[in-house]
């Protein structure tokens, strides 16, 4: 898998300019879904953003793209399969410990791991999340800020500081991403709190509707 993931890696650096775009969308897309190709997004979309900054959200876009279809297929593939899908792949106690997220954070659940580069586990998420009850469109709304934060953060480091910006996310990706979640929480609460339907007042009759 490293040799396949070296080769890979050249082939789609050796694409450069707009075209680059188009190769980080499927590697984003296997990553996500069939295969497990360890930091070549996060490598590549450094490599053509630094050289090419004119193209550089442009590559972030793709690569978020490409992710969100992959693990679409990856949803599909785990609510198709069920439960026993996840046994054969994981043990008994990564699945107790999905469940025990996803029970206590619901859409979180996807949303944290989506932000975390590697080798934070991803895909035991995505798996869970059909058959623990998050609805599709859900799911897609939390890949999408989840991997759309990252690779369009990654895009503006490399834009910002160039070689450099491989090191600065190493050394401060992880408070970045709890940074980011923290502020998706607020939201959150916020929308919820707004959202909750207003109580009526004690000892106010309810009102109804005319019936003349």
């Amino acid at each position: 898998m490293v040799q396949i993931s070296d080769t890979l890696q050249q082939l789609i650096a050796g694409m450069g300019g707009f075209y680059g775009g188009f190769g980080l969308f499927f590697i984003a897309f296997f990553d996500s879904s069939f295969l497990s190709l360890p930091e070549i997004n996060d490598i590549l979309i450094l490599y053509f953003c630094t050289r090419f900054k004119e193209h550089a959200y442009f590559y972030a876009l793709m690569a978020m793209l490409g992710s969100t279809a992959g693990c679409s297929v990856l949803y599909w593939v785990g609510k198709w399969k069920g439960h026993g899908f996840l046994v054969r792949k994981y043990s008994q106690t990564k699945l107790a410990s999905a469940f025990r997220v996803f029970q206590r954070y619901g859409v979180l659940a996807v949303i944290g791991p989506a932000l975390m580069p590697p080798p934070f586990p991803f895909k035991i998420f995505v798996l869970s999340a059909g058959i623990f009850g998050l609805s599709f469109p859900r799911f897609l709304v939390a890949v999408v800020f989840g991997r759309g934060f990252r690779y369009f953060f990654e895009a503006f480091l490399a834009i910002r500081y160039g070689e450099t910006a491989l090191a600065y996310i190493e050394a401060n990706y992880a408070q970045v991403a709890a940074l980011a979640l923290a502020v998706f929480v607020l939201g959150f609460v916020v929308y919820w709190i707004l959202q909750r339907p207003k109580q009526q007042p004690a000892g106010q009759p309810v009102a109804t509707p005319n019936s003349d």
